[in-house]
């Protein structure tokens, strides 16, 4: 039994899908508390704040994050990994103020529109809480180099989890305002932050053995996999800024039902990507393509088959699903059942869309997925606004995902098929392989 256990805490598959598995649950619990605590147009307005905090967030790790994964992974000595961290340590403080004095600056200077628009929590809060969870995103950054799986959870339970507690006190005690809830928030992930510091899993403690030459290596590859971030971020968050822009912070709030919903497809997914990130980032600066695509083959493929009927139970029971997260006032709602039951659709595409970015990654062609990503998000963003000037209509700009991650799957087969000469066909065929000949389990272990 100790033995298993033991077993069980080193596979690294299981760590992170047990990890994407418990942050997903306080995710979807942060929004039935939350949901549950204000009505549509205040809990609007903590959409829109997470939404943006997110979406900037990802121009602060967009430049180290996947070059760091990238560059650790085929790291030759102490000495170089060093220097990867520290390089990347300091680009990632040079963004981080960067960002709090372009924020702190709108604030001040456009406080009437920014106030109406409904993202005032954002432009007031965003400065602090950018300065306090820089440690804790570079921390997370290092230890997915070091695919650190174990540390990674301990670290997000931390911040998501006194998160819960607040809002659960808040809830049934408290019922403070909602700037309360953001300032938990940051206080949140201040305390998974200062335990960063702790364990020195920063990099700030390594800044002497930044080079120039890193920081330019870093920077050239950063610069892509920035846009892509931005751009894939752009692809969820978007929606939620065009509805609060051109609709109300009500119809924020109703689309973040299924939005959140959805994101039960993101488990398996981001687990098993992290996983093949440093995998096929390994095999691709060995030289070593034949292993690349098998990775992308057996993962995509796999996933794609086990969506099925995860997809047809969640369209079954989607108006359950939707009751039960939002609460009362969306129960008798029926735009976001049909919302969430678009989303569906578009999950079957998902796989391959987001296996083929990963992979030109890899490879060392971030210029490909960037260009991957900037026709999405041109798909979306257009889209999105057609729908609303033409059908006003949350159903309408949920559809548009459909479309734009069809652009995704064809615009990334084309550039992947150049440098790898990929067959989709292959992936269903893979998948159902290693299901049949039970080789599945054999793919967890590694």
């Amino acid at each position: 039994m100790k033995k298993a256990l033991k077993n069980i805490a080193g596979n690294k598959n299981f760590l992170s899908l047990f990890g994407n598995t418990t942050f997903a649950v306080l995710g979807f619990l942060s929004i039935f508390i939350l949901a549950r605590s204000f009505d549509k147009d205040v809990f609007g307005e903590w959409a829109m704040y997470i939404t943006a905090v997110t979406f900037v967030e990802m121009i602060r790790i967009g430049l180290t994050r996947t070059a760091l994964v990238r560059f650790l992974s085929g790291a030759q000595n102490s000495n170089e990994e060093n220097e990867i961290v520290a390089s990347g340590t300091l680009i990632e403080i040079a963004v981080s103020f960067l960002l709090c004095i372009l924020v702190f600056a709108g604030y001040h200077l456009f406080y009437g529109a920014i106030a109406e628009s409904g993202f005032k929590l954002f432009f007031k809060w965003y400065p602090l809480l950018a300065l306090l969870i820089f440690p804790l995103n570079n921390s997370l950054s290092i230890l997915q180099a070091g695919q650190k799986f174990g540390e990674i959870i301990l670290m997000r339970l931390l911040s998501m989890g006194a998160f819960i507690i607040f809002i659960l006190v808040n809830f049934f005690y408290l019922k403070w305002e909602i700037e309360y809830v953001v300032i938990a928030h940051i206080s949140s992930n201040t305390i998974a932050s200062l335990y960063a510091i702790s364990r020195q899993w920063t990099g700030m403690f390594k800044l002497i053995h930044a080079t120039k030459i890193r920081v330019i290596e870093l920077l050239n590859f950063g610069k892509f996999s920035l846009g892509t971030l931005i751009g894939s971020n752009l692809l969820k968050s978007s929606d939620t800024f065009i509805l609060g822009i051109m609709m109300t912070k009500a119809d924020a709030a109703i689309y973040m039902i299924p939005l959140k919903l959805i994101e039960v497809l993101e488990i398996p997914l981001r687990s098993f990507l992290a996983v093949a990130l440093p995998r096929m980032s390994k095999e691709s600066r060995l030289g070593n393509n034949f292993e690349v695509k098998s990775i992308f083959y057996r993962y995509s493929g796999v996933l794609t088959l086990l969506f099925i009927p995860l997809l047809t139970g969640l369209f079954l029971f989607a108006n359950e699903l939707v009751a039960f997260l939002g609460g009362p006032e969306y129960a008798d709602l029926d735009t976001p059942v049909n919302v969430f039951r678009i989303f569906l659709v578009y999950g079957l595409f998902l796989t391959i869309d987001r296996f083929t970015g990963v992979t030109l990654d890899c490879i060392n062609k971030p210029r490909s997925n960037l260009m991957k990503v900037i026709y999405m998000a041109l798909a979306n963003i257009i889209g999105d606004i057609l729908a609303i000037l033409i059908f006003n209509s949350l159903e309408a700009v949920a559809i548009v995902t459909i479309i734009n991650s069809l652009v995704g799957v064809s615009v990334g087969y084309y550039f992947l098929n150049k440098e790898l000469s990929i067959n989709f066909a292959r992936i269903p065929k893979m998948g159902w392989q290693f299901i049949r000949n039970n080789e599945f389990k054999n793919m967890i272990k590694k």
